[in-house]
């Protein structure tokens, strides 16, 4: 069995221990002693004797791993690393080969270079056998996520490119008909709801960068729920009229909370719009805001509807920001929402989470410390 080709990891991959391996060495019997054991190991293994051999080989066989000796006459492997550096998506993983004792400066340039990991001659055949199953399994995981990134983009650019779209044709309508004043208040709104939806995109990209960053911070001050709670509810109570689905609150708005507001309103917004979004005409969502005791005691904003609800077996990922569900995935979107919402709360040492509500669709709960 054989590894699949660099650049084609998918999660099914990554739990397969074998892969393309290149070895690079100018020592015959070395380059005989690795291919036999990982040949024994499972992988498929190439051979170069050279460094422009090699680079000649990655193009013809992309490897996941290169085992690259360091000392070789003309195109040494530091270089030869370099230039594989260069390529689209950084190449393999590499695994230096060096003699400790005599190229101390070969590790510390190899490693600059972006090298994945050293080995040092002699090399016991258990710790090679290790680290290569170790680089093929972060190589493979680097390129699903990769994918899973590219694949994130994509939706952010359909999701930004149907407004634009639409408001480029409302343009022309302006342009070219006569309309009422009522005609023509209504399409100022209509661009003003596309123009929020997109300014809302393009914020949830920017706190999901930030988040990913670990450079996001929330400014808590003691503030009442109706600060937050009712400017959401005067934004989203027009949308469930427009959709026929009965929105609802429970609990005391003079409820005092210690939070930041405008990213605690942000992380609620998405859940309360995701709820929204898959609960049918007719249906309902219920905004409760409450207190639990403790200790310790905490404030808990439960967002709850009558829609299809959140498989069990789905319920961690969702709000993974490189993942959706499947009701996420019918219905199309970016996907940022749900990993906002928890990077935001555990910005305020908080929680999220989501079940089966006693409505009978999904219950997400954000709690936070009193």
């Amino acid at each position: 069995m054989t590894g699949a080709p660099a650049g084609t990891a998918t999660l099914a991959t990554l739990g397969d221990a074998s892969g393309n391996v290149l070895i690079v060495d100018d020592f015959p019997d070395t380059l005989a002693l690795y291919e036999a054991v990982l040949s024994e190991d499972g992988h498929n293994v190439r051979l170069a004797s050279n460094g422009l051999e090699a680079l000649r080989k990655v193009d013809e066989l992309e490897p996941e791993v290169v085992l690259l000796d360091v000392s070789m006459p003309g195109l040494d492997g530091v270089e030869v690393l370099k230039r594989l550096r260069t390529r689209r998506g950084g190449g393999p993983a590499v695994i230096m080969l060096t003699a400790a004792r005599r190229e101390p400066h070969a590790i510390e340039a190899g490693l600059k270079e972006g090298a994945d990991a050293y080995l040092t001659k002699p090399i016991d055949s258990r710790e090679l056998v290790a680290r290569v199953r170790a680089a093929l399994e972060t190589f493979r995981l680097k390129r699903v996520l990769e994918a899973q990134r590219r694949d994130h983009i994509a939706m952010l650019v359909h999701d930004l490119r149907h407004p634009l779209s639409s408001l480029g044709l409302i343009a022309e309508v302006l342009e070219s008909e006569d309309m009422s004043a009522a005609e023509f208040q209504a399409t100022v709104s209509q661009i003003r709801t596309m123009c929020a939806d997109m300014s809302r995109l393009v914020d949830g990209v920017l706190v999901a960068s930030r988040l990913e960053a670990g450079v996001f911070t929330v400014e808590a001050r003691t503030i009442p729920a109706r600060a937050i709670i009712g400017p959401m509810l005067a934004v989203f109570s027009p949308v469930a009229t427009r959709r026929r689905v009965a929105l609802s609150l429970e609990g005391s708005l003079d409820l005092e909370v210690h939070a930041d507001p405008q990213k605690l309103r942000q992380a609620l917004d998405n859940v309360l719009a995701n709820a929204l979004k898959f609960t049918p005409r007719g249906g309902r969502v219920r905004v409760r805001v409450g207190r639990e005791p403790g200790p310790p005691a905490l404030t808990v904003f439960e967002i709850a509807d009558t829609g299809p609800g959140v498989a069990e077996v789905e319920r961690d990922r969702i709000f993974d920001r490189y993942s959706q569900g499947a009701r996420g995935r019918a219905a199309g979107g970016a996907g940022l929402g749900l990993a906002i919402a928890r990077g935001i709360a555990e910005a305020h040492h908080g929680s999220i989470e989501v079940g089966t509500g006693d409505l009978g669709g999904a219950s997400f709960r954000i709690t936070l410390p009193a």
